[in-house]
């Protein structure tokens, strides 16, 4: 079921049918009957059609009258429906904050007022909740109560409450503010002071953008954040990423689709009690993905997320994503993953070797400068790159190997398929790889679903403790058609529910589909010279289109006919002019 496309208004139809008719099938008249009283202005064809793709409603024909359709309603039970309602109606509150910086303003000044105003409402919250509970302490005992809960929202040596409704009409105040912020909590916000400077707020509240800015406050402040739980704020959050995506694509930001990391949760399957690392972790989306993964699992799991992301303002922007999904046993590093692993310190803490349970990411594909000579710039190189140097031109395969020899288990990363099949350094590389049988599994992706490149796409699964029957063979899996169109952006196409549960279920059960999935032997594999194309072992069915040669060469005739009858109408307009013409 792919509700994340689906309006607020469409699903409000739903709740409402739903209590009308249950399960119990019904017709459009009867549709028509019970919107018309609750949602009058919705079109009931537009809501059952709605309804239909989301896959909360099934059709069929009536057996008393073939002409008449019956339908009938999924229940995939109300909280599920209630939380995706909540989140609609916020992000149709952040389209309207998208619209106001259009002309100009950075959008992540609007992430970071999303974030402001939600620990602000979070944040008072508790107090309220506090000072009912415990009556008895005084208001200052409260606040540092608060302060660890949430987060250190309260001055203690100035006695001064720093949250968004104490300073959103002062301007001077409201950036000193969230440098105090800054100041206070430098454990889980050490950057956030670098962020406000690039994107320019300090000077936005004085200058001829300042109208957009106030607009800006005025609009979240009508708004409580805290009656959106933590996982509802995360996805705002991740929208906001997302809507300004194809936009950033084209400045050089890469943002990876909610999707790719959704699917590449159910492939890596972290359970409690387990590190996962990011070498490249940008605004924190796929390591979140993990996490919710485990948590859905296990509402108890206890996941301990660690990243390292080369852009410092990205690093930023993924501490915020942690803390506005609820997330505390997260760290980002600033750096270069492949040259200097900063995150190494955090994992020796879990683990003497400085090691993760799991490493993904979705590197920088064909990024170039790193050959021989550079990545020897790692101390570490001879155990990290111990399969080879990649050519200057491409970095892929030295990413593969840095988070082959952190991943104590398992490994997956998103990667350009060229690294499939190309040839030289790289091709020596992977036949190492492939020897040594760490390739468990390899999944071409759609087209057109990153935003800032319409190639497919794929990803590696790599496995250090692969079961019996999974040893010297790898799982193709050719996901090339398994795609919805975009809903947002015409160009893009986007893996829905389905198709992420579809891919998934292939690969945990290990399992063969005709034209879709194939397990394929090491031997084959050395003997194609380690070429890892998913095309070359599986390709797509394609249905061959039967044609009537006698039906079409009569369509052919007919349009014959309707071509002569309209030559001669045209040639006796033409005459007639002449005629006039010539006087």
């Amino acid at each position: 079921m792919d509700l994340e496309s689906l309006e607020p208004r469409f699903l409000k139809a739903y709740l409402v049918l739903l209590e009308k008719f249950n399960t119990q099938p019904f017709t459009f008249q009867e549709v028509e009957e019970s919107l018309k009283k609750s949602i009058p202005k919705l079109s009931v064809k537009e809501v059952l059609s709605e309804l239909e793709k989301a896959g909360l409603l099934e059709k069929e024909v009536s057996k008393e009258d073939k002409r008449k359709k019956i339908y009938r309603l999924k229940d995939i039970g109300l909280s599920k429906i209630k939380s995706q309602l909540g989140k609609g109606e916020l992000i149709t509150f952040l389209k309207q904050g998208a619209d106001l910086i259009r002309t100009g303003v950075d959008y992540k000044v609007l992430l970071l007022f999303l974030f402001y105003k939600a620990i602000s409402d979070k944040y008072l919250k508790e107090v309220r909740k506090l000072k009912e509970e415990r009556s008895h302490l005084d208001v200052k005992k409260i606040y540092q109560i608060a302060n660890i809960r949430i987060l250190k929202l309260f001055d203690e040596q100035n006695n001064r409450l720093l949250v968004w409704q104490e300073v959103k009409d002062k301007p001077a105040d409201f950036i000193n503010a969230l440098n105090d912020i800054v100041a206070l909590n430098t454990d889980r916000l050490s950057r956030l002071d670098e962020l406000i400077k690039r994107t320019g707020l300090p000077t936005l509240f004085e200058g001829e953008k300042s109208l957009i800015v106030k607009q800006l406050i005025n609009l979240f402040s009508k708004i409580d954040l805290s009656e959106f739980d933590y996982d509802i704020l995360g996805d705002a959050y991740e929208w906001i990423l997302n809507y300004f995506a194809p936009t950033n694509a084209k400045e050089g930001e890469v943002y990876t689709p909610l999707e790719v990391s959704r699917l590449l949760a159910h492939l890596i399957e972290p359970t409690t009690e387990e590190v996962i690392l990011d070498p490249a972790s940008g605004s924190g989306s796929m390591l979140i993905e993990q996490y919710i993964y485990a948590k859905n699992k296990n509402p108890e799991a206890n996941i301990f997320l660690v990243g390292q992301e080369i852009n410092d303002v990205t690093a930023v922007l993924a501490e915020l994503n942690f803390i506005l999904h609820g997330i505390k046993n997260a760290k980002v590093y600033i750096g270069d993953s492949l040259l200097n692993p900063k995150f190494e310190e955090r994992l020796r803490e879990f683990y003497e070797d400085g090691k993760a349970d799991k490493v993904v990411a979705n590197p920088p594909w064909n990024r170039d400068g790193y050959g021989e000579k550079t990545l020897k710039e790692n101390s570490k190189y001879t155990e990290i790159f111990k399969y080879g140097f990649t050519p200057a031109q491409s970095a892929d395969w030295a990413w593969i190997q840095l988070f082959n020899y952190y991943a104590k288990y398992k490994a997956g990363i998103v990667i350009d398929s060229g690294a499939l099949f190309r040839g030289g350094r790289e091709a020596q590389i992977r036949a190492k790889f492939v020897k040594i049988d760490l390739i468990d599994a390899v999944i071409l992706l759609p087209e057109k679903i990153f935003y800032n490149t319409q190639a497919p796409g794929v990803i590696i699964v790599f496995n250090k403790n692969k079961p019996e029957e999974r040893k010297n063979k790898i799982l193709f899996i050719n996901a090339s058609q398994e795609y919805i169109p975009h809903p947002e952006v015409r160009r893009l196409n986007k893996l829905s529910d389905e198709n992420i549960k579809k891919i998934a279920n292939i690969y945990r059960e290990y399992k063969e589909v005709e034209g879709f999935s194939r397990i394929v032997d090491l031997e084959e594999i050395e003997r194609n010279d380690f070429n890892l194309n998913v095309s070359l072992y599986v390709s797509p069915i394609t249905e061959e289109e039967s044609i009537n040669l006698e039906e079409e060469f009569k369509k052919l005739e007919e349009l014959n006919k309707e071509y002569l009858k309209k030559y001669e109408k045209v040639k006796e307009y033409v005459k007639e002019i002449i005629k006039v013409l010539e006087g």
